[in-house]
C-alpha cells in the first residue's frame, strides 16, 4: 500500500510541522527531573558462541558490551556524566539495538533524552556488525544478534534489578536492529514474552526462519520511517498494515535512512515522539498521547 492509502496510520514528523523551521528555540520539551549518567557494563555469555570473520576468530563465548544511558542523581540541567550515581529506581528499561557498521554513541541525543525522562537505555554492542569491529553485516551474524537482546534483559534483571525494572521494557532498533527487536517481539523464530513495546526505525524486511503473523498479538509497536530512505516506506508500511493494534506509523518527512534518528534536523521530534510512545505504553500516562498528537498530529489504531 502507498504511503497515502487508507487505514493509514501516520505520526507526521517534524517537517510538517510550522514550527520546525523556526529554530532550536522551538525544539520539543522533553526536560524531566533527571541527569544523565553514562557507563558500560560487559555481559559474557557462556552458552553462545560467536562467528569469526575477517580477521577476528571464533570465540566460544559471546561477549557483549552493553553501554548503559540511565537517570542519575544531580542537576538535570548538567551535562551527561560518566559512572554518576543512579537515581533512585528502578526504571522502566529500553534495549536498543544499532545497525550494522553502527554504535551506541550514534543515538546519544535520543539516549539522553529518554534517560532524562526517567528510562534506562542499554544498547548492546554487536561484537560482528559493531562500528570498528571485524566489518560484517547483519547477514552473517543473524542468529548471534537475535540472542543478544534476551541475554542482555536477563543479564540486567540478574545484575542491575536496583537500576532496571525488566517488567516495563521496550526493545528497540535502527536499520537491521530493528529487525532484531521486531523478530524479538513477534516471530516465533526468537519471541520474548517479556516485551511490552516495540519502536522500529528504518526496519528493513529480511525473512527469517520463524513466522510472524501468528504471533502479531497485540503488543504496542511504533513504527518510523523517512520518506527519503533509500529503503522505500512501502514495505515498512506494508508491516505495520499486518501489525495487531496498538499500533502507531511515523512518517519522517524528508527523513533519510540513518541522520533522522542521530543527529540530522529530525532528530530531536524523533526522539520526543518515541518518549510519548514509551510513557503511554511503558508508564500508562494517558497524556501522552497528547504529547503524540502535539507533536506530529497523530493519528492511532488502538
Amino acid at each position: 500500500m502507498s504511503p497515502a492509502g487508507a487505514g493509514r496510520v501516520a505520526v507526521v514528523a517534524l517537517l510538517v510541522v510550522a514550527a520546525v523551521s523556526c529554530g532550536g528555540d522551538d525544539a520539543p520539551d522533553t526536560s524531566e527531573p533527571y541527569r544523565v549518567g553514562t557507563r558500560s557494563v560487559t555481559f559474557v555469555d557462556d552458552e553462545r558462541s560467536t562467528p569469526a570473520f575477517g580477521e577476528a576468530p571464533a570465540e566460544d563465548t559471546r561477549t557483549l558490551v552493553t553501554d548503559l544511558w540511565y537517570p542519575a542523581r544531580g542537576d538535570a540541567g548538567d551535562e551527561p556524566l560518566a559512572d554518576a550515581p543512579a537515581a533512585d529506581g528502578p526504571f522502566p528499561l529500553v534495549v536498543f539495538n544499532h545497525g550494522q557498521q553502527g554504535e551506541p554513541e550514534q543515538y546519544a541525543p535520543s539516549f539522553e533524552t529518554w534517560a532524562r525522562a526517567g528510562y534506562v537505555v542499554a544498547a548492546p554492542r554487536h561484537p560482528v556488525t559493531v562500528r570498528d569491529g571485524p566489518g560484517g553485516q547483519f547477514v552473517d551474524d543473524i542468529e548471534g544478534e537475535l540472542g543478544d537482546v534476551p541475554f542482555v534483559i536477563t543479564s540486567i534483571d540478574e545484575e542491575l534489578s536496583d537500576l532496571a525494572d525488566v517488567d516495563e521494557l521496550a526493545v528497540a532498533g535502527h536499520s537491521s536492529g530493528a529487525i532484531v527487536a521486531f523478530a524479538n517481539a513477534f516471530n516465533t523464530c526468537c519471541q520474548d514474552e517479556r516485551i511490552d513495546a516495540v519502536l522500529v526505525q528504518a526496519l528493513l524486511n529480511l525473512p527469517l526462519d520463524g513466522e510472524y503473523a501468528p504471533v502479531l498479538r497485540g503488543t504496542p509497536v511504533m513504527f518510523m520511517h523517512g520518506d527519503a530512505d533509500l529503503l522505500p516506506i512501502d514495505g515498512a508500511h506494508d508491516t505495520f498494515e499486518a501489525a495487531e493494534p496498538p499500533k502507531y506509523f511515523l512518517t519522517i518527512e524528508g527523513g533519510d535512512h540513518s541522520e533522522a534518528y542521530r543527529s540530522g534536523e529530525p532528530a530531536p521530534w524523533v526522539a520526543a515522539a518515541a518518549l510519548a510512545f514509551f510513557d503511554l505504553h511503558l508508564k500508562g500516562e494517558d497524556e501522552a498521547l497528547d504529547t503524540l498528537e502535539g507533536i506530529a498530529g497523530v493519528e492511532t489504531v488502538p
